[in-house]
């Protein structure tokens, strides 16, 4: 067993910023799948009509909604057209699947907004000054953007308002709004709140406002072979792509930004308070079971909570196996949460044959969902409890680089030993940070602790870190 603890030199900062760029220009130039490998391809376009059949790009269909009404058949294939703009989510209840791209240019972008509300007429004053009430109905709003085109890529700093969901103790809505661009999304009566001292439809050209909706949906019972590819996932205030039990599924060259901020919990059913609105919003999550899933050479960034999931628990009538998933090759930046799992508190749980494998997860807790009081606690990989059976579960080859929050967590209790197996991961992290939080106990970024922990505690076999003053980037 060999290690590495060091100062990163530029030389080192240099080939790191590369390979993110790398990383990038591979996923956006990955190929379309040719229509021969389709038993048929459905066709969607902007200027496509919902009366058309889809099977050509002559008879394109226009609208995404419109995905659970066609006569899907194992082999078939959802293709979108490149450069295009979609609005609205997905929902499939077929199997052997493909969504994927036709025709030319950047990749078709799926938008969970359901217009530019940057017009006048859709904002209206409330009593209270400097507060205005959209004029349509908004269902959990999560995310709103500013002159932020939703088809931009690699844009980290889109202006985002702030949401407040009203807490108990708060004045009397929309009263609780002090600042400006934040809203409040009322749940009981689908009313959107915004505090702008002008109509925010004459102070904006654009206007995104992400609901609570999954923009790729396939929740309705076991799921198998669907894929899902070189599309862009955008403003919406839920999941990107949900999974609930599925078997032998993928997610592979897309791009995921802005999503989640939706209130999951109004108040209750939370160990942090019984108070509090608890948001969500990952752009990849597994939800139940699996036997067969495979998320990789995908490019994921600011997202609200995590990048990449595979969960299950509070289930006490079932049990939950999940086995055979592979998370490789994705970039993962300014996440909240970048990779988590857990399998717990079920009837019985099993957890094996996991893969987690050279992926690039940087800017931990700086992120549109890292707020002051939630960037401290942002682990970039969460194991939250353990499985009753974990096996075979490989961590290896990944880079973690920078954090405000923590690299690892672990919540109690702590698999068996020799279940979680890590090898020949690098670690980059600036002086005077936290590395793990590992069952009860706390690993500050220091040399003999991270040394100490890696080897003793995780057993992992050539491990790199490196250490970065706190003003370098």
């Amino acid at each position: 067993m060999t290690s590495n603890f060091r100062a990163a030199s530029d030389e080192t900062l240099s080939f790191y910023r590369k390979k993110a760029d790398d990383m990038k220009k591979r996923i956006l130039e990955t190929p379309d799948p040719s229509p021969g490998d389709f038993s048929r391809c459905f066709y969607f376009s902007n200027d496509g009509d919902d009366t058309n059949d889809g099977l050509s790009p002559e008879k394109a269909i226009k609208s995404p909604a419109m995905v659970e009404k066609l006569p899907l058949q194992r082999g078939d294939a959802i293709l979108f057209r490149r450069g295009d703009l979609f609005r609205g989510g997905v929902n499939c209840n077929a199997d052997g699947i493909t969504f994927s791209a036709w025709g030319k240019g950047e990749k078709p972008v799926l938008c969970g907004s359901a217009r530019n509300y940057a017009d006048p007429g859709l904002w209206e004053k409330s009593e209270v000054q400097g507060i205005w009430v959209c004029t349509v109905p908004v269902k959990n709003a999560g995310i709103i953007s500013f002159d932020h085109d939703p088809r931009s890529v690699g844009k980290y700093d889109a202006l985002l308002g702030c949401s407040v969901p009203r807490e108990p103790e708060m004045a009397e809505a929309p009263l609780h709004l002090k600042n400006d661009l934040e809203f409040f999304s009322d749940l009981d009566t689908d009313k959107l709140y915004l505090k702008s001292e002008i109509n925010p439809g004459v102070r904006f050209k654009r206007i995104e406002i992400g609901e609570q909706i999954h923009l790729f949906c396939f929740r309705n019972g076991v799921r198998e072979d669907l894929t899902v590819e070189n599309l862009h996932i955008t403003m919406t205030g839920a999941h990107g792509v949900s999974f609930l039990t599925s078997r032998r599924c993928e997610v592979r060259n897309c791009v995921f930004d802005y999503l989640g901020g939706s209130v999951l919990w109004r108040k209750g059913g939370s160990s942090m308070s019984s108070k509090m609105n608890i948001r969500y919003g990952n752009a990849v999550e597994l939800y139940g079971g699996c036997n067969g899933f495979k998320v990789y050479n995908n490019w994921i960034y600011q997202i609200y909570d995590t990048g990449i999931t595979h969960q299950y628990h509070w289930s006490k009538e079932t049990c939950c196996t999940q086995e055979n998933v592979e998370y490789f090759d994705n970039l993962i930046e300014y996440c909240f949460w970048f990779i988590e799992y857990y399998n717990t508190e079920t009837q019985y749980s099993i957890t094996r044959n996991v893969h987690v494998h050279n992926n690039f997860c940087r800017f931990g807790g700086t992120g549109w969902g890292c707020t002051p009081e939630r960037f401290h606690r942002s682990p970039m990989y969460s194991f939250a409890k353990r499985a009753d059976e974990t096996e075979n579960y490989v961590t290896e080859k990944n880079i973690f680089q920078y954090t405000r929050g923590i690299i690892y967590r672990h919540t109690p209790p702590l698999e068996e030993e020799g279940a979680l197996i890590f090898r020949e991961n690098t670690y980059i992290q600036h002086s005077g940070q936290k590395f793990a939080v590992w069952g009860e106990n706390e690993i500050p970024f220091a040399q003999k602790d991270v040394t100490a922990f890696l080897t003793d505690t995780l057993k992992e076999e050539n491990f790199s870190v490196y250490e970065v003053p706190k003003d370098e980037v």
